[in-house]
């Protein structure tokens, strides 16, 4: 079985070459200076990963997917696909800065799952947003077993969880008596293959749809989020991702989700976070100087949430005036806290706790950075990060 259950087996990944080493350098935040206690996100800046292209394009409020291949993302590589023969893993990592007044400052990793771009910023009411389930694998099934098995995986099915909500679609006939345009939860069985389930508490329970044909044509399942597929664990952040700084307003924002247990008409709790006026670029727009309304990067979640499964609707509760902001998914990986100018500090991340975060699969790997003092723009940050896989 892929992963690792004892000392032994890292070590031998290590000496087999199971290995990935990932050097970067990236430049904060392009077009101003930083704050205290602000938070910025690093994927605009220049160095290597490059500047990414993406978080201020595509269509108003519909959900976009990113992965390591996406074009123009500018994620860190992190030694390709591995699965559904290896499991990869975080094992140690670096960063340092030798910029003049950027130290106390946090650099974060974070799986950048997808995003929402939303350039409607003047609408104070809640917007709704467009999720098409746009993650696909073909499958077949087995009536005796009630399995079905993966037979594509452009999409990297490997990465479903259960109680995933999916939908499916064929060419002819779905096996009895699956229907098409119907929600559906997975019940992960292996990296190829998994059962279904009327209900989320049935997925969770392993109580299966007893499939009594294998239909015929070819079957396709579908489904959102690219990791994390269930939402557990996934968090969101709201950031300027263009060029220009956001209008002359301090909305207050909040979103309504569906959270990990499929549960609908979630919403941020109050007290609300809220928007910087003139936020600059890259900044997480709700982080900066104590006060009301300002938080940790992180959008709050409504008590007993355990992630977010999909945004529905996002608001500013006034007009923005001007310009755009980025809703992304994320998980976040690792922190190392940054402490000294100019002295690189590491992290193990085998015997810190929880211990080696798993990297799926098409992880987009980018990094953020909180301010315990004013930051110059264009400080610049780099460091390393060891990937191994078994």
């Amino acid at each position: 079985m892929p992963g690792f259950s004892s000392n032994d087996q890292v070590i031998n990944a290590l000496a087999n070459g199971q290995t990935f080493r990932a050097n970067w350098s990236k430049n904060f935040n392009p077009t101003a200076n930083a704050v205290a206690n602000e938070w910025h996100m690093l994927a605009r800046g220049a160095g290597n990963p490059p500047a990414d292209a993406i978080f201020n394009a595509g269509t108003n409020l519909v959900f976009q997917p990113v992965l390591d291949s996406t074009t123009s993302a500018g994620t860190l590589q992190h030694g390709g696909n591995v699965q559904p023969t290896f499991y990869k893993y975080l094992l140690s990592g670096s960063a340092v800065t030798a910029a003049a007044t950027v130290v106390p400052a946090t650099v974060a990793l974070l799986d950048v799952i997808g995003f929402y771009r939303v350039t409607s910023v003047t609408t104070a009411t809640a917007q709704a947003t467009t999720n098409t389930l746009g993650q696909t694998a073909t499958f077949t099934a087995n009536a005796a077993t009630d399995t079905c098995t993966y037979t594509s995986t452009a999409s990297i099915p490997s990465n479903l969880l259960t109680g995933t909500r999916v939908r499916l679609t064929t060419t002819t006939t779905l096996p009895a008596p699956l229907a098409t345009a119907t929600d559906y939860y997975l019940i992960r069985i292996s990296d190829t293959t998994f059962r279904l389930a009327t209900t989320y508490a049935n997925a969770i329970a392993g109580t299966q749809i007893d499939i009594t044909d294998a239909g015929t044509g070819t079957h396709t399942v579908t489904w959102l989020l690219p990791r994390y597929t269930n939402g557990a664990g996934v968090q969101a952040i709201i950031f300027n991702s263009n060029a220009t700084a956001l209008g002359a307003a301090t909305p207050n924002m909040s979103l309504g989700y569906t959270n990990s247990a499929q549960a609908t008409s979630r919403a941020t709790p109050t007290v609300l976070p809220i928007g910087k006026s003139a936020a600059s670029n890259s900044h997480i727009i709700y982080t900066g100087a104590t006060g009301t309304g300002k938080y940790n990067y992180m959008m709050p979640l409504q008590s007993g949430d355990a992630g977010i499964a999909q945004i529905d609707t996002i608001q500013n509760s006034v007009s923005y005036v001007s310009g755009e902001y980025t809703v992304a998914l994320v998980r976040e990986l690792a922190q190392i806290p940054l402490s000294t100018l100019g002295l690189a500090a590491e992290q193990n991340f085998m015997f810190g706790l929880p211990s080696m975060p798993r990297v799926y699969d098409g992880a987009a790997l980018y990094f953020a950075v909180g301010s315990g003092q004013n930051t110059p723009l264009s400080s610049a940050f780099s460091g390393y990060f060891n990937f191994v896989f078994n």
